[in-house]
């Protein structure tokens, strides 16, 4: 018969992550994948304690966007549940304080009856006291805070699978806080807001390429209008070639060259 194994869960848990259902949910999925014995994954130790996770298995499991994974997992770091470790393979995911979950000895009978007891002399009639006189101030903010972060993971929800439809997504973060700043209750289509911005960020990014320029067309010079140069500058200067200077000579035979005749 297959042995079951338990992790324990903390009132602690529930004041730094029960708060959000997201996160909750995250941390949760973490503890049921962590491994309670060493194990090799692909020639590296996984030690007990840890696990490799997939973002994009996480993603599906949670149901979830990998941007809000990512940001989760970050902000279980920075609570000191965990140490993550990104490689090629995955990202290794450490519970810290691993024993508090699931010791070598909970796994037993004995050891689940002692636990059990500890909590019970410790911490439960505290627990029972907080649940049963909560302090209506901190439910009113508390519950103010939950909607509005709701509110916002749903919007960063829409904006990144509305990007990610029309392969805009590496422009999420630009396009976020574009939309921030302009304010979201002024946007009244969020969907097609998010992605006029993205594509304008798209089109600014993209190389102007540069016009070729085009050297000036040559016009067909007759014989006669190469003639009628030649008088008109007989007229100007006379028969005298003393009397025209080395600049004028250069200029009439500049005008002469682009006209495609001889002086």
């Amino acid at each position: 018969m297959e042995r079951r194994r338990w992790i324990k869960l903390y009132m602690m848990d529930y004041d730094e992550v029960y708060h959000d259902s997201k996160m909750f949910h995250l941390w949760i999925d973490i503890l049921l994948h962590t491994n309670p014995v060493d194990y090799y994954h692909h020639g590296d130790l996984i030690k007990r304690g840890q696990c490799i996770l997939s973002l994009n298995q996480v993603a599906e499991r949670c149901h979830m966007s990998k941007p809000t994974v990512s940001k989760y997992l970050r902000l279980l770091e920075e609570c000191g549940k965990i140490k993550l470790d990104i490689q090629r393979k995955g990202t290794k995911v450490t519970v810290l304080n691993w024993d508090k979950y699931q010791s070598d000895t909970s796994t037993s009978g004995l050891g689940l009856n002692q636990d059990v007891n500890h909590l019970l002399n410790h911490s439960l009639n505290q627990d029972v006291n907080h649940l049963l006189n909560p302090n209506k101030k901190s439910l009113k903010e508390e519950s103010k805070r939950i909607k509005e972060e709701t509110k916002r993971q749903t919007r960063e929800d829409r904006i990144y699978n509305s990007l990610l439809s029309k392969g805009l997504e590496d422009y999420y973060s630009e396009t976020y806080e574009k939309c921030e700043v302009y304010g979201f209750d002024r946007i009244k289509n969020l969907k097609a807001f998010c992605i006029a911005v993205a594509e304008e960020l798209a089109a600014k990014k993209k190389p102007v390429p540069i016009a070729e320029k085009k050297k000036p067309k040559k016009g067909r010079v007759t014989e006669e209008d190469k003639e009628e140069l030649r008088r008109l500058a007989e007229g100007l200067y006379g028969n005298d070639e003393e009397q025209v200077s080395d600049e004028e000579v250069a200029e009439l035979r500049k005008s002469m060259e682009e006209l495609g005749g001889d002086l």
